[in-house]
């Protein structure tokens, strides 16, 4: 059963002033540890790295709670790459919690799937929230 669905999309061109602007400041607050470790190794298409990653974190966030709600942080939120390249979601501090309360209210393990997409100068990412057996 899905419980949450978010798309986002994203210019990178915008993704791009406002780096420019704050530069690690803005990636300090906005990405995980490990997303931005794995960032160094992309110094020629950083900017596409990231702006699929913010554009996730959005998607993910609306699926989550379209009402914003407390206890989501974009830098809790990390998309991160399996050893086939195919993309999926981990969860760190008050966000895992958040995710943890949710589960239990729903006595179920919540499903994550995600899809990132690019047309430069644009990304898109699209989150499925389903209803996995509890354990």
């Amino acid at each position: 059963m899905i419980i949450g669905i978010g798309t986002d999309i994203l210019n990178l061109e915008r993704l791009k002033k406002i780096m420019n602007k704050y530069d690690q400041k803005f990636i300090d607050r906005i990405y995980g540890k490990n997303e931005i470790e794995i960032s160094k190794g992309k110094l020629n298409n950083s900017i596409n790295f990231f702006g699929k990653r913010f554009s996730a974190k959005e998607a993910t966030w609306k699926a989550l709670s379209p009402t914003r709600g407390k206890g989501l942080f974009f830098r809790e939120i990390e998309i991160l790459n399996d050893i086939n390249g195919k993309p999926y979601l981990f969860f760190s501090g008050k966000t895992k919690e958040f995710i943890g309360k949710k589960e239990k209210i729903l006595k179920a393990k919540l499903k994550f799937d995600i899809s990132l997409s690019d047309d430069t100068p644009f990304v898109i990412s699209f989150v499925v929230i389903s209803l996995a057996p509890y354990v």
